[in-house]
């Protein structure tokens, strides 16, 4: 039931709305698989019947269970379910556009140009994401299926889905990325949820705070000290959240190829060890999740495996990148307390990363077998262009605001290839001027959580 109370929601509120918030985005579930299941909604009395049945089993912040559902709608989605002109005009402007309209700020083309994406994600025809998650992949594909067919019946199409699971490292037995980093290592820490672990939340003084509920949640109060915005009506929006979704296939065999050819351009060898000191460079982290701004010269396992020691630094005593290069994948996406060439707020900059890998892992040193891979990204944000834009324009895809030349991107996840550089302080040739490109978009859309209330209202045509 919705908190009646008026006024911003502070984190003293967070824990009694647990019921109303969606799971899986403040926090994430303990699943090892999932799916993501696209749908286009046909008219707006079966749309919202269809959607009515599907808001009665969301699971909600407050639950554990071992299979989850939950329901994000994308701009299109509202408005097939029938939400006025006026409503949706209060929603962001970004949103609105959705995400292959951004195309142009968020660095998609060549390969990545939305008319190259999968299952229609970037057209008017996503209307909801249903993300389901559960035991095993099998578990989960059956519930697909049943979802479906019930959608059918109600003039509701599935138009895409992506299944992915976790991926354990062959090294630790960890959960991590197909580019075998342990992953994932930090998540903002959120006030009114616990404390934060050392370097999970910002800089006080010597510690570390949680973020501001708001900078994560609709109608809650933010870094600021002022209640985030919500859509009109604010019941809309109450509970509420954007949630980016963002499939990204992943060149792992190129990858280790170039690891090689990038170890023996900055440092004349190419053995192992050098090999994973570029693969360290390129992140800002060993594979093992041990942070190079800790141990710049070797991996550490013990530093790894202290959740009290792995994520607290802050960058403030390697100015230059000699530790970790100024660049590099972990230091552009959260700078910390890095030297910036702009007065900026790196707490605002702040996102939730969900979401898990698809396709099957690439085998240590075996040649690309042609099997799609790569990472199903769901990113939680309270302001999709304050937040998630803002990282991806202006951190992953330049290099000016931390000193670095302008075109110069994230040596992991930026539009790199034709000429593309990586700035490696301390190396015996520091600059590396042939980066390849590792991780190419293969589709993608914004989304809008609403509160289990909400949702519920949206089905039966209250807003």
């Amino acid at each position: 039931m919705l908190d009646q109370r008026t006024g911003p929601r502070t984190a003293a509120d967070l824990k009694a709305n647990l019921n109303d918030i969606q799971g899986g985005l403040l926090e994430e579930y303990d699943t090892l698989a999932c799916s993501y299941v696209f749908y286009r909604i046909g008219d707006v009395a079966s749309g919202r019947a269809w959607l009515a049945d599907l808001a009665g089993r969301v699971t909600s912040a407050a639950e554990g269970p071992e299979r989850t559902l939950n329901v994000a709608l994308s701009a299109n989605g509202l408005k097939a379910l029938g939400l006025s002109d006026a409503v949706l005009a209060s929603f962001p402007q970004v949103f609105r556009e959705g995400m292959a309209a951004r195309a142009h700020r968020l660095g998609d083309s060549g390969p990545a140009d939305p008319a190259n994406w999968e299952g229609g994600l970037g057209t008017p025809d996503i209307h909801a994401m249903v993300a389901i998650t559960g035991p095993d992949a099998i578990t989960i594909d059956q519930w697909r299926q049943a979802l479906s067919a019930d959608a059918r019946t109600r003039q509701v199409e599935e138009r895409h889905h992506v299944d992915a699971a976790v991926v354990f490292d062959r090294r630790s037995g960890c959960p991590s990325a197909h580019f075998g980093y342990v992953d994932p290592i930090s998540q903002p820490a959120i006030a009114g949820l616990g404390d934060a672990a050392p370097g999970d939340g910002a800089r006080d003084g010597d510690g570390w705070r949680p973020l501001a509920p708001g900078e994560f949640l609709l109608g809650y109060v933010n870094e600021l000290g002022e209640a985030t915005a919500t859509p009109t009506p604010s019941e809309l929006g109450l509970n509420g959240t954007f949630v980016v979704f963002r499939k990204a296939a992943q060149d792992v065999a190129g990858f280790r190829d170039y690891l090689k050819q990038g170890a023996m351009a900055l440092w004349g060898a190419y053995d192992e060890a050098h090999r994973e000191k570029m693969a360290a460079k390129i992140v800002g982290r060993w594979r093992s999740g041990c942070p190079l701004a800790l141990s710049p010269d070797h991996d550490d396992p013990a530093i790894a495996s202290d959740p009290n020691r792995v994520n607290d630094f802050d960058y403030a005593d390697d100015p230059d990148g000699l530790k970790c290069p100024l660049g590099a994948h972990l230091r552009r996406t959260n700078p910390r307390a890095s030297r910036l060439t702009t007065t900026i707020d790196v707490n605002r900059k702040r996102i939730l990363r969900r979401g898990l890998e698809f396709g099957p892992p690439l085998p240590e040193g075996a040649p690309d077998d042609g099997i799609a891979r790569g990472q199903a990204g769901v990113f939680v944000v309270a302001d999709i262009e304050l937040q998630f834009e803002f990282i991806q324009a202006e951190w992953v895809q330049k290099g000016d605001f931390i000193g670095l030349p302008s075109d110069e991107k994230d040596p992991l996840i930026g539009t790199n290839g034709n000429g593309g550089q990586f700035t490696v302080p301390g190396a015996d040739m520091p600059f590396l001027f042939d980066l390849r490109q590792f991780v190419t978009v293969q589709g993608g859309e914004y989304f809008f959580a609403p509160g289990i209330t909400a949702l519920k209202g949206i089905a039966a045509g209250n807003f």
